[in-house]
């Protein structure tokens, strides 16, 4: 994980329903795994060959739940995290035709947070996705 500092966007108030169409526009989405309290947008910065690099922006909500427009919620610090995906058979499973073909979606993932190489190169890349939000907090 690779912390992508920003004036820009931590500590920003939204409301939910006012800036999810601007962000979905921008590539950013409400990870799977989100609450009713809290959730993170996701950006992939790259993909390729198991790899993902993600700009992750955590959100907190103040008021309301995650699920309604009227959700009013705050930005956290961004952050950069380095996903390797298994993209072959998993050795410890009874094998199905989704694993053969590398497909399975319950493989658990070979690093969930690898470490970032070319971390200015990253950082750099980062900022300029979280800058390019800055324009829906004028």
């Amino acid at each position: 994980m690779l912390s992508i500092p920003s004036t820009f966007i931590e500590g920003k108030r939204a409301f939910y329903g006012e800036v999810r169409e601007d962000f979905e526009s921008l590539g950013f989405v409400i990870n799977g795994n989100w609450e009713y309290h809290k959730a993170i947008f996701d950006n992939i910065l790259s993909q390729h060959e198991g790899v993902t690099i993600y700009l992750r922006i955590p959100i907190y909500v103040l008021q309301g739940q995650l699920d309604r427009d009227d959700a009013f919620f705050e930005f956290g610090e961004p952050f950069l995290l380095k996903h390797v995906m298994h993209t072959g058979i998993d050795p410890d499973s009874d094998f199905s035709v989704m694993e053969v073909i590398g497909l399975s979606q319950f493989q658990p993932p070979l690093d969930p947070d690898d470490k970032i190489e070319n971390v200015d190169k990253w950082r750099h890349a980062g900022k300029t996705s979280v800058e390019r939000l800055a324009t829906f907090f004028c």
